[in-house]
């Protein structure tokens, strides 16, 4: 469908559905409609409080989506005698244990780390999402939850982010994990090595992309960058920002945006020698 759409255009796809159930939509101005409300951007990590009066949601935290049978169990006995029963799937590849009571909170957190998960992470980990990729997907051009993880552990002690960043790691053009509207996206490719036909795992590394409010296409910045440099690339971005965003509020897609992708290719490259 957005292949569709990307080609035809939004008003004649909309003209054609119209057409075929025989009746036009109500259209509204954008101006008439009213604001999205704003949004926590880590609500889907740690303890937060419901509408509900006394009852709390937890989230969990799962390293790139991943959980064992045994955890998974231990999570469903958790929601089921300290929950409500229930327990939600995310976008960020985590879950959340709802109706939790005041009274519950630590002893589900301590259930919790007792299985081997948390509900605190660093905001790099919060906002890292990877596809299937190569290792279980055959479009997939890179081992997108392998780099994932090397990324954290390379960036989480070197760099200290305070704002929420989303660096989302996909394996090829179908781009399941969204790398276009992501603060730093990587999408998977074959690099080749130097005058072979052998190639290896490696990405194209984007910036600047966003969704909401802040809709729009990320910038590439970075081209056939190998797996194993990937981690060193995303530390560079990220102290480039640190280096030279306006201010300790200004988020990373703002200092990305007002820059175009030449220049944040050479901020990042500064940051080899400090």
């Amino acid at each position: 469908m957005k292949y569709v759409i990307d080609g035809i255009g939004m008003e004649k796809f909309l003209g054609l559905v119209e057409e075929k159930l025989g009746q036009a939509f109500t259209r509204v101005p954008v101006e008439a409609m009213a604001p999205r409300p704003a949004f926590d951007r880590m609500a889907h990590i740690g303890v937060h409080k419901q509408k509900q009066e006394g009852l709390n949601w937890i989230g969990v935290a799962l390293p790139l989506g991943k959980v064992t049978c045994e955890q998974m169990r231990g999570l469903a006995k958790i929601a089921q005698d300290l929950g409500d029963g229930d327990i939600r799937l995310t976008v960020w590849q985590n879950l959340l244990i709802p109706g939790v009571r005041d009274a519950n909170v630590e002893l589900a957190i301590a259930a919790i780390k007792a299985m081997g998960l948390d509900v605190e992470t660093s905001q790099v980990r919060a906002g890292l999402i990877a596809c299937t990729g190569r290792a279980g997907c055959k479009f997939g051009l890179a081992d997108t939850k392998r780099t994932a993880a090397r990324i954290a552990d390379w960036c989480d002690p070197l760099v200290s982010i305070e704002t929420p960043i989303n660096i989302h790691l996909t394996g090829c053009h179908h781009s399941c994990a969204q790398h276009y509207v992501s603060d730093i996206g990587m999408i998977g490719a074959r690099i080749p090595v130097g005058d072979t036909d052998d190639t290896i795992d490696g990405f194209h590394i984007f910036t600047g992309g966003g969704f909401g409010p802040d809709a729009d296409v990320g910038q590439e910045v970075f081209h056939d960058v190998t797996a194993e440099d990937a981690p060193v690339y995303v530390e560079r971005l990220l102290r480039a920002y640190l280096s030279h965003r306006t201010s300790s509020d200004e988020t990373f897609l703002s200092f990305a945006r007002r820059h175009d992708g030449e220049t944040l290719r050479k901020l990042a490259d500064a940051e080899v020698s400090s």
